[in-house]
């Protein structure tokens, strides 16, 4: 199973601004759209890189979308995977999985509703490793007799 944190989409332009557009394009003017979608790129790399930051033991390579303008693409949206399948047969491995994965889906200082609620998620998939370690941890070791004496 796999979580995916994403960033909204940047603003592209609309189809009633399109006839705009095309007038800058041809008179090579699109110097307030560049800043804006350069802006944009770097505040989504920095929010994707952050959450890489914390571990890519369990997530994949960030996956960005791209918009051409004037010959260059800049990435107007990204988002990264993280495994949130427990780790098999050892809830202790599982629950320090869960913690990164948290600690990964929080790390942006403007964590989105998605890495919120991939947190959340990873918080459950914790919790129900702590179950298993303590269900693991009482029972009992072997059989033993009592003798009454």
């Amino acid at each position: 199973m796999t979580t995916a944190l994403s960033l909204p989409t940047a603003p592209l332009s609309t189809s009633s601004t399109n006839s705009a557009r095309d007038t800058e394009t041809k008179s090579g003017d699109n110097s307030a759209e560049r800043k804006q979608l350069e802006l944009s790129q770097t505040s989504i790399q920095r929010h994707v890189e952050s959450h890489l930051a914390v571990t890519t033991q369990y997530s994949s390579p960030p996956n960005y979308q791209y918009r051409p303008l004037d010959g260059q693409l800049y990435v107007v949206s990204g988002d990264v995977a993280f495994d949130t399948s427990s780790e098999p047969n050892d809830p202790k491995a599982t629950l320090e999985k869960a913690q990164l994965i948290s600690m990964a889906s929080m790390a942006p200082t403007d964590p989105s509703l998605q890495d919120r609620n991939a947190s959340q998620q990873a918080m459950v998939m914790a919790t129900q490793a702590k179950g298993e370690i303590n269900t693991v941890s009482a029972e009992p070791l072997g059989r033993h007799i009592d003798v009454l004496v």
